[in-house]
């Protein structure tokens, strides 16, 4: 009897504790406890795909790019403008294992942002960098931008406070171009028109990059209307002279052995980049053979993704 009024109290005892936690009157009316709603932070938007990187051609002019916005985390507006301090790291960046730019050669449009009264964001601060045509393409770069304080009674986003936009240095000659021409060799001597890509390999090189093939290399001609390659083991890289625009060699790509050299043999022409049209005229054979030659001829189509 006595072992079961002891079982009453305690289940009676552990039913008023669940009820009291359940139904605490001073926790719902909010005067005690954290309510997680009243938590107001701002964060940097791209924060969790950083490190963004962006595509820029090394010129001398400087060049604009989209840089950082700025948004309220958890909802809601500013009820007055929120004032927003940044600075840049090169230690986010080094975090990306990335080279940080030279210091004086980028700026921000501000490094006092402003989320205005009854907004939750800013458009997109400007980036800008000046004189990229110094930096080396065989390097990846990177600007870090962290938030330092915020005004209004909001804090900074703990995992959402630094972002790193990177930098893909492109040189003049690369694009995405329509490739015509044909090869000397029989039966391969059908012409080739497709898409190609000529992707930076150093700051004044560039590596053909088959798109259909999804891998660097070289279309061939193998019927009327018909299209194949080599390989990833035939994939020319040309070299230009940056002053002159004139192709110095082509070379094929390491560690392939196969030897790939500019053809300057009977039919050949000057192979060279024009500036004012984008257009390039490339002649190149492989193991020093007149009758393994290719002719190229590259129309500009556009920049490369």
């Amino acid at each position: 009897m006595k072992k079961i009024s002891l079982f009453i109290v305690l289940a009676a005892s552990v039913m008023l504790f669940a009820t009291g936690c359940l139904k605490d009157k001073g926790y719902e009316d909010k005067q005690y406890g954290i309510d997680i709603t009243d938590l107001k932070a701002v964060a940097l938007t791209q924060a969790t795909i950083s490190p963004v990187v962006v595509g820029i051609t090394g010129q001398a002019e400087a060049l604009t790019v989209a840089g950082p916005t700025l948004t309220i985390e958890g909802g809601g507006v500013a009820k007055t403008d929120v004032h927003v301090k940044l600075a840049f790291s090169d230690a986010a960046v080094k975090d990306k294992s990335l080279t940080p730019l030279p210091t004086g050669s980028y700026s921000l449009s501000t490094m006092d942002a402003v989320i205005k009264a009854g907004e939750n964001f800013t458009t997109a601060l400007k980036l800008v960098i000046l004189n990229s045509i110094v930096l080396d393409p065989t390097v990846a770069y990177g600007v870090g931008i962290e938030i330092t304080s915020v005004d209004g009674g909001y804090a900074v986003a703990g995992n959402m406070g630094k972002m790193v936009i990177g930098f893909s240095i492109k040189n003049k000659y690369d694009g995405v171009y329509n490739l015509k021409g044909n090869h000397n060799r029989v039966p391969y001597t059908f012409p080739y028109d497709v898409e190609i890509h000529l992707v930076t390999k150093g700051a004044n090189s560039v590596i053909f990059y088959w798109p259909k093939q999804k891998d660097y290399g070289h279309p061939i001609g193998t019927g009327v209307g018909q299209v194949s390659w080599y390989g990833n083991s035939i994939a020319p890289v040309i070299v230009f002279n940056t002053t002159t625009d004139l192709v110095t060699s082509v070379f094929n790509n390491p560690p392939n052995t196969t030897v790939i050299t500019m053809f300057t043999g009977a039919g050949s022409r000057v192979s060279k980049f024009d500036p004012a049209t984008k257009k390039i005229t490339v002649d190149w054979n492989y193991n020093g053979n007149p009758l393994r030659a290719f002719f190229d001829d590259l129309t500009y189509i556009s920049p490369r993704p």
